[in-house]
């Protein structure tokens, strides 16, 4: 038997503080999982615009290499598409390369100048005919495209 009642009352706020201590570490807990489970959202987040990203970039390469092919000389030293034509028929190429799909590109005549020429020879100088050329593509999957367009000037006998 306890004489003294200041005992009690001691162990009692003892045992009631041990219950708050119990509850603290519970909100912690919870604070932290809150915490990590946030993070993991982000990350995962973060993955995804990574990884559209490089397939954007996969389909924008893609088409910049089927832009250079069209503007550049074949191994027969002719050009890709016929810029010699004053037909504002769009020439049309398909082309295969791999991870990519739908990889195509046009070639339009613009038009036409002549330069002003040089002092000696005045109104004599180089034509050059215009052409737009557009071309469009996708990565594999077809979830990313990319459409692009340049223009190129072609050397010309003459204009008409």
């Amino acid at each position: 038997m306890y004489t003294n009642p200041g005992q009690c009352r001691h162990i009692k706020l003892q045992n009631r503080q041990q219950g708050f201590v119990l509850i603290l570490v519970l909100v912690m807990l919870t604070v932290l999982t809150l915490i990590g489970v946030s993070s993991m959202n982000n990350s995962s987040l973060e993955l995804k615009a990574t990884a559209n990203a490089q397939q954007h970039q996969l389909a924008f390469n893609a088409v910049q290499s089927l832009l250079a092919y069209t503007t550049t000389l074949n191994t027969n030293s002719l050009p890709v598409f016929d810029f010699q034509t004053t037909s504002t028929t769009p020439q049309t190429l398909n082309y295969v390369m791999s991870n990519t799909s739908a990889l195509s590109a046009s070639a339009v005549y613009a038009g036409c100048s002549s330069g002003l020429g040089s002092s000696l020879e005045k109104g004599k100088s180089f034509s050059f005919s215009f052409y737009n050329i557009t071309a469009t593509g996708s990565n594999q999957t077809g979830t990313a495209t990319s459409i692009q367009t340049q223009g190129i000037r072609y050397p010309a006998a003459a204009c008409l």
